[in-house]
């Protein structure tokens, strides 16, 4: 790989929801660990209801995160539905990483992409064999993952509340 192109995705893992806060050494360890991935478009990279393998953070191209149409218990879904759409700097595969449970979504390529992957088992051995960097990711995760909590409580909100008119005083 290019000296630019390092300094490319060196700059979108700074900026990136979970290794935000990592000095230049700490995402240098990052990438020593990592796998670059070159997948075309329509190649799918997580599967609901399978375990995931690590962690991706989408380097360039888009992915799409999804639930198919046919969900793992075998019971048919109206369609395909889009949970969200991961352009460069967003991760997948973190929700693994944390409860070692099967993926609850499926995502794939857009477009042919290319994405920085981290194994598991390289991601645990870099967070618990170094203690700042592992609380940095960590706290980075719990941020994200309490975000996106936050709004799915909102949108939950807007198919729940009732706009009542208040009495008089």
């Amino acid at each position: 790989m290019r000296k630019p192109e390092v300094d490319q995705y060196r700059k979108i893992l700074a900026e990136s929801v979970v290794f935000a806060g990592l000095s230049p050494d700490d995402l240098d360890l990052i990438m020593a660990r990592s796998q670059l991935v070159d997948a075309p478009a329509g190649q799918e990279l997580l599967w609901e209801g399978r375990k995931g393998r690590g962690l991706y953070v989408v380097l360039d191209g888009r992915v799409e995160v999804f639930l198919p149409e046919r969900s793992v218990a075998g019971m048919k879904r109206p369609s395909r539905v889009r949970l969200n759409v991961l352009e460069p700097g967003r991760c997948f595969g973190e929700y693994g990483l944390i409860d070692d449970q099967p993926s609850s979504a499926s995502a794939e390529t857009m477009a042919a992409a290319r994405l920085c992957f981290l194994p598991t088992d390289d991601f645990r051995d870099i967070a618990n064999g170094h203690d700042r960097i592992g609380k940095i990711i960590y706290a980075n995760l719990l941020r994200f993952l309490v975000t996106r909590l936050r709004s799915k409580d909102r949108e939950l909100d807007l198919v729940l509340l009732v706009d009542e008119p208040r009495p008089e005083r």
